[in-house]
C-alpha cells in the first residue's frame, strides 16, 4: 500500500526567512542544462510529478499565517510542470530561455518546481526551484534527484519512489551539534555589519527584468584554480576579490572605507556526509569587511580577502548568522515583516545596501545527467534582486565557471551591470 502523505508541514525558520525576502528578490534558483539530444518531455514530465513525492515538501504550497506552513497540493496531477518550446533558429531560442528565467512564481500559489524544454537542433532543459522551499544545496540535491528518478523511469517504467514525508528541513539538524556555549560565542560573530556602499541603481531599480551571463573557458578556469592554489586561495577568494574590486570601482566607496558583502554558506558542511534530511534551506552568511585601497593589485586584494575568509571559517563559519535569522523570524510573519519592510525602506533611502556573493558550488556531470540525453553543459542562475539589493551568483560545471547577475530596471541598468561584470572578468582572466 502506498505510504500516505502528510497534507501539513511546519515552514522552518529559513523558509520564512526566504518568504520575506521575495520583497527585492524573485526567490528563485535556477539551472540551465544544454543537452546533446533531445530529452523525452513526457517521461520527464513523470519524472518531475514523482520528485514532487519522494520530496514532499516540493508539491506544496506556502500558507501565509501568523505563523506560516506548507500545505500539501491537491491538483498536482493536473499542473503543467514540464512545457515545450519548438524554436527554430538560435536567437529564437535564447530568447525563449530568457523569458523563463525571468518568469516570476508565487509559492502561496503556484508550483515550487517547473521545467522547460526549449528545442531547438539538441534541447535545452531549464528547472526552477523556489528558494522558498530550497537554497542551492536543496536545489542541486533536487535536480539530481530528478536525474536519477528520470534515469530509473528509462529502466522500470512503474518506478515509484518512497516518500521522504519525516526529513528534517529545520536548522535543528545543525545547532543540536553544538553546545549552548559555542551558539553564544556564534552569535556575537554573526551580526552583519552596517552597508558603507550600495549598487548604484538607475531609476528605481525595478521594472523589466533581465539577467546577465558571462562564461569562462575551461582553460581560463584552471589558471585561476592554480593561481588561487599558489596564494592559498580558493576559488571563491578569487571571485570575492574581483567583485570587490569591480564594486569599489563602480560605487565610487572612498578610501579607506570599510565595506561588506555578505556572502552565504552551506551548513550542510556540519552534518554526516553533508547531508540533510530532506531538501530544505540551510544557509548562514559570513561577512567579510574589506577597505578600499586604490590601485592595490588583484593579487594584494585576494591575499586580504583569503586573510579575512580563513578568520572566518576558523569558528563556526555562518552559525551565528543563522541563528540571528531563525530568532528574527521567531515572533511570526507580521512582526518580523514590518521590520523587515523598514530595513528596505531605510536602504531605499540612503542608496545603502550591502551586495551578496552567492557562490553556488559545482554541479557534478556525474550526477547531473539524462540516459540518452547526456548533459554537455550546465550552469545555476542565482536569484534576481530589485533595488537596493545587488547579487552575482557564481556555478561550475566541467571546469567551467559561470557568472550570473540578475537585475531588475532594464534597460537603464545594463550597462552599469555589463560593465561590472567586464571589470570581474578582467580580473578572473588574471589581466593583472
Amino acid at each position: 500500500m502506498p505510504e500516505v502523505i502528510p497534507e501539513r508541514f511546519d515552514a522552518a525558520h529559513m523558509d520564512q526567512a526566504e518568504y520575506m525576502d521575495r520583497i527585492e528578490s524573485n526567490q528563485k534558483i535556477q539551472c540551465v542544462m544544454v543537452l546533446d539530444g533531445s530529452i523525452d518531455e513526457v517521461l520527464l514530465a513523470r519524472a518531475v510529478r514523482l520528485t514532487l513525492d519522494a520530496e514532499p515538501i516540493m508539491g506544496c504550497r506556502f500558507v501565509e499565517r501568523l505563523r506560516p506552513y506548507w500545505r500539501r497540493r491537491q491538483d498536482l496531477d493536473h499542473l503543467e510542470l514540464v512545457s515545450v518550446t519548438q524554436c527554430a533558429a538560435e536567437p529564437e531560442a535564447s530568447g525563449a530561455l530568457m523569458e523563463f528565467l525571468t518568469t516570476p512564481g508565487d509559492p502561496r500559489h503556484e508550483p515550487l518546481v517547473t521545467v522547460k524544454v526549449i528545442r531547438a537542433e539538441s534541447d535545452t532543459v531549464a528547472v526552477k526551484v523556489d528558494h522558498i522551499a530550497a537554497d542551492t544545496g536543496g536545489a542541486k540535491d533536487y535536480l539530481y534527484l530528478l536525474c536519477r528518478t528520470y534515469n530509473r523511469l528509462q529502466d522500470d517504467p512503474g518506478y515509484e519512489p518512497s516518500p521522504n514525508s519525516a526529513g528534517d528541513r529545520s536548522l535543528a539538524q545543525v545547532l543540536r551539534r553544538f553546545t549552548l556555549a559555542e551558539k553564544a560565542r556564534s552569535v556575537r560573530r554573526g551580526l552583519p555589519p552596517k552597508a558603507a556602499w550600495g549598487f548604484p541603481w538607475n531609476g528605481e531599480g525595478r521594472g523589466d527584468r533581465a539577467f546577465a551571463v558571462r562564461r569562462m573557458p575551461e582553460e581560463s578556469f584552471r589558471a585561476l584554480k592554480a593561481y588561487g592554489q599558489e596564494r592559498g586561495a580558493t576559488i571563491n577568494d578569487c571571485i570575492l576579490a574581483a567583485y570587490y574590486r569591480a564594486f569599489f570601482e563602480i560605487s565610487g566607496a572612498p578610501d579607506s572605507t570599510g565595506c561588506a558583502i555578505l556572502v552565504p554558506i552551506d551548513l550542510r558542511r556540519y552534518l554526516p556526509d553533508e547531508k540533510a534530511g530532506a531538501i530544505c534551506n540551510l544557509s548562514g552568511q559570513l561577512y567579510p569587511v574589506l577597505a578600499v585601497e586604490t590601485g592595490e593589485s588583484f593579487g594584494g586584494t585576494l591575499e586580504r580577502v583569503r586573510d579575512a575568509m580563513s578568520l572566518f571559517k576558523s569558528d563556526m563559519p555562518g552559525i551565528g548568522a543563522a541563528i540571528g535569522v531563525a530568532t528574527f523570524v521567531s515572533p511570526g510573519l507580521r512582526v518580523a515583516g514590518r521590520f523587515y519592510r523598514s530595513r528596505i525602506q531605510a536602504a531605499l533611502r540612503t542608496g545603502r545596501c550591502n551586495p551578496y556573493l552567492s557562490n553556488m558550488g559545482r554541479l557534478s556531470p556525474e550526477r547531473l545527467d539524462f540516459t540518452g540525453a547526456h548533459v554537455r553543459d550546465a550552469y545555476l542562475v542565482s536569484p534576481m534582486m530589485s533595488a537596493p539589493g545587488f547579487l552575482l551568483g557564481a556555478s561550475s560545471f566541467a571546469d567551467r565557471l559561470t557568472l550570473t547577475i540578475g537585475y531588475a530596471g532594464a534597460p537603464e541598468n545594463a550597462g552599469t551591470v555589463e560593465r561590472l561584470l567586464d571589470m570581474l572578468e578582467s580580473d578572473l582572466l588574471l589581466r593583472d
